[in-house]
C-alpha cells in the first residue's frame, strides 16, 4: 500500500475501472446503482486509489451547499478490501473538503438493517467518526430506506 497513490479521475480508461470495480460489487451496486454511478463518473468530482498502475478504488463526491460536501459513491475492489483504501481515499476527501471550506460530510447507506452487506458500510463509516443522524423511509430517490450520516470536518 506504501506505492499507492489518491488522484483525481481523468480518463475515460480510468473511469471504466471504477465501473468495474462496481460492477463486480452487485449485493452493493444494483442495476440503478451502477446506472447512476455511470452517470456520476461523468459530471461529479471522482479520485481514485491506484497502485501498481491499477484502479483499487474510488470516491465521489458532490457539494451540497455552502458547508457540506456528499459522499455519493465509494468503492474499493472485493479482493482488495481490509487493506485500508477505503480509509486512504476518505482521508484524502476530507483534507480535500476541510481546506476547501466545507464543515460537514454527508453520506447516505441503505437503511434496510437486516441487509448483511450494508452492516459492513455502516461499521466503516462509524468506527471513521460518521455519527447517523437520521432514517428515511423511503428516501424519495432510492424508493427504500436510507440511512444519512454525517461527520464534521476541521478547519484545515
Amino acid at each position: 500500500m506504501a506505492g499507492m497513490i489518491i488522484k483525481q479521475l481523468k480518463s475515460e480508461e480510468e473511469r471504466f475501472a471504477c465501473l468495474e470495480i462496481a460492477k463486480n460489487l452487485p449485493e452493493w451496486f444494483n442495476e440503478n446503482g451502477k446506472r447512476g454511478i455511470e452517470r456520476d463518473l461523468k459530471k461529479e468530482e471522482t479520485f481514485i486509489a491506484v497502485e501498481d498502475g491499477e484502479v483499487a478504488g474510488f470516491i465521489t463526491v458532490k457539494p451540497l451547499n455552502d458547508k457540506a460536501i456528499e459522499i455519493i459513491w465509494m468503492a474499493v475492489k472485493r479482493e482488495l478490501r481490509g487493506r485500508g483504501i477505503g480509509s486512504r481515499l476518505l482521508n484524502s476527501i476530507e483534507e480535500l473538503a476541510a481546506r476547501r471550506g466545507f464543515e460537514v460530510l454527508v453520506v447516505k447507506t441503505s437503511g434496510g438493517l437486516s441487509y448483511k452487506p450494508y452492516d459492513e458500510t455502516r461499521r466503516f463509516y462509524e468506527k471513521r467518526g460518521f455519527v447517523r443522524i437520521a432514517l428515511i423511509d423511503p428516501y424519495p430517490k432510492w424508493g427504500e430506506e436510507a440511512l444519512i450520516y454525517v461527520k464534521c470536518l476541521h478547519k484545515i
